[in-house]
């Protein structure tokens, strides 16, 4: 389990280590710094002899193909001292700036060239943060304050000769936009050339929503202390955190976890790999998965192609893809492994009857239409048939103004809706989703009562028991036309043998990491088609049932 903490989450466990479990706040503070410098250190060590710093002022998007996330529960190897760079650590006056001063004094004691520039006056700082700043200074360390009014110009110019600037501005608590001479310090950091290491979060991003909270810091890597937090793992969090690395706080979280709780928990390959089992070797293509697929029209045959096409590369046994007649001639000329069936527009819920008919699942929507016919398509699937529904596309557009049907379906219901249409769906606009990402897919399973897919950078996965699933696998390359059909079959083909909580968790992470594979083997974060991601499935398959039985 590596679970997500909210911003009251992560208070909560500091308080309760404190109060509870009597570990001092200094050293929670000391055992993130140290961790921080530890990651610090392994970056100068790793970094070419006088090889080039990042350009200066680069845009903030499309500059990363992955955002990987590293656990560091213990110092690695240890590395080449004295540290050969120079550090720019800009700190706040607040704990997180205390965070900054650990890091400062144990950069500084393995010989790098440090900095620090306080954007207030010392003398606001105070409590444990202030005891960090006062050894730092004590033991020689160089300390320039910037308090409001002071001339920007003088970070300008300690960030003209830095290798590396770190940001311990603001931690998890901010919750108001930032304003004022802290918008042109955080100007002045995302301009300068040095590698950016943000300390918890970046300064400016959300711990709750991931919506950058107006300036915000622009990191190359965060290191984050004790647990991932929420903000994080949004697009805008991915796209201003850079490279995730969690440190190590040196207590024990099970029993603090089970105090505080936790928001969410990252879909972890090997957990998820003991979803899958090996099949008898008497099994037949019936036993295997039967799913239908009503989908596609004249004009949009693509969709309901690949979704057919993902299901079979999933694992079903069996697909039959319904639709309506002027389509299905189209398509019969097209595919060999997929079965047609006819939608009747003019009795379309009797001719739908006689092809659910031993199905296991139906995956409904992607290109299905939204007129009249296609309405009552989805209204007798989604919410009269008592089977398992992955419902997509136009069949989630079907039900805006009426979301809350859906909680009356019969059988069980999975949604996989892109921003925009669980935006539809809510009556908001997609944009607003993605400011809040946690918070519209809990408003959307409450509404619903479904299990909630929302798709995009860290796909969410939300059940109505109130479990939250977060990917963090994944790359741009799965911007591409036709990918969301491709995770619609996917998760169709794996609800035949799985649970819908599991199929949705493990058709996410398995849709995740085929962009990922194919993106390690070309090298590229676009061009990847929705066929070729489906190709790829029964590898990713394979991967994962052999990490799982790893695992035990």
């Amino acid at each position: 389990m590596i679970p997500v903490l909210s911003r009251a989450q992560m208070r909560a466990f500091d308080k309760y280590a404190i109060e509870s479990c009597h570990v001092p706040g200094m050293v929670l503070m000391e055992n993130a710094g140290r961790g921080a410098a530890d990651v610090l250190s392994a970056m100068v060590a790793a970094r070419p002899r006088g090889g080039p710093r990042r350009e200066a002022g680069r845009a903030a998007q499309g500059r990363r193909a992955v955002f990987p996330i590293r656990h560091v529960r213990a110092p690695g190897q240890p590395a080449d001292y004295p540290l050969d760079a120079r550090v720019v650590i800009v700190c706040g006056t607040g704990n997180n700036g205390g965070d900054g001063f650990v890091v400062a004094r144990h950069l500084l004691a393995r010989g790098a060239d440090v900095t620090v520039v306080l954007t207030g006056l010392a003398e606001k700082v105070t409590g444990e943060a202030r005891i960090n700043h006062d050894a730092f200074v004590d033991l020689g360390g160089a300390c320039v304050e910037l308090p409001h009014g002071a001339p920007i110009d003088t970070l300008v110019a300690e960030l003209e000769t830095a290798d590396f600037v770190v940001d311990a501005i603001f931690g998890t608590g901010l919750d108001r936009p930032i304003q004022g001479h802290l918008v042109h310090v955080i100007d002045a950091i995302n301009s300068c050339r040095a590698r950016t290491v943000a300390l918890d979060i970046p300064s400016g991003l959300d711990a709750d929503s991931g919506s950058p909270l107006g300036a915000a810091v622009l990191a190359d890597d965060t290191v984050t202390f004790g647990h991932l937090k929420i903000g994080l793992l949004t697009p805008d969090g991915a796209r201003l955190a850079g490279r995730v690395h969690v440190v190590d706080l040196g207590v024990p979280e099970a029993l603090i976890l089970e105090q505080v709780g936790y928001s969410a928990e990252v879909l972890d390959p090997e957990h998820v790999g003991t979803y899958f089992i090996r099949r008898e070797p008497n099994v037949h293509k019936h036993a295997a998965g039967n799913v239908l697929v009503v989908a596609g029209s004249p004009g949009k045959l693509g969709a309901a192609k690949l979704t057919a096409f993902a299901a079979l590369r999933a694992g079903a046994g069996l697909v039959t893809l319904a639709t309506w007649p002027e389509a299905a001639r189209s398509i019969e000329s097209q595919v060999m492994e997929v079965m047609t069936a006819r939608i009747d527009p003019s009795d379309v819920e009797e001719s739908l009857d006689k092809v659910l008919e031993g199905r296991h699942v139906v995956a409904i929507g992607p290109g299905l239409g939204l007129d009249e016919a296609a309405r009552r398509a989805v209204d007798h699937i989604v919410l009269k048939w008592d089977g398992l529904k992955v419902v997509d596309a136009d069949a989630i557009t079907c039900f805006v103004g009426r979301a809350r049907d859906l909680a009356g379906a019969r059988g069980r219901v999975v949604l996989t809706p892109h921003p925009g249409e669980l935006g539809r769906l809510l009556g908001c606009s997609g944009a607003e989703i993605e400011q809040d990402r946690f918070g519209k897919i809990a408003d959307a399973v409450k509404l619903t009562g479904a299990t909630v897919v929302l798709k995009g950078a860290r796909t969410l996965v939300a059940l109505p028991d109130g479990r939250v699933y977060v990917a963090v696998a994944g790359n741009p390359s799965l911007a591409t036309a036709g990918s969301g059909d491709v995770l619609t079959g996917i998760i169709a083909a794996l609800g035949c043998s799985m649970k819908e909580d599991r199929a949705a968790s493990a058709g996410v992470l398995v849709h995740a990491l085929a962009a990922d594979k194919w993106s390690t083997q070309t090298g590229a974060d676009r061009g990847l088609l929705a066929g070729e991601i489906a190709k790829m499935v029964p590898g990713i398959i394979a991967d994962l049932m052999k990490r799982g039985e790893e695992r035990g």
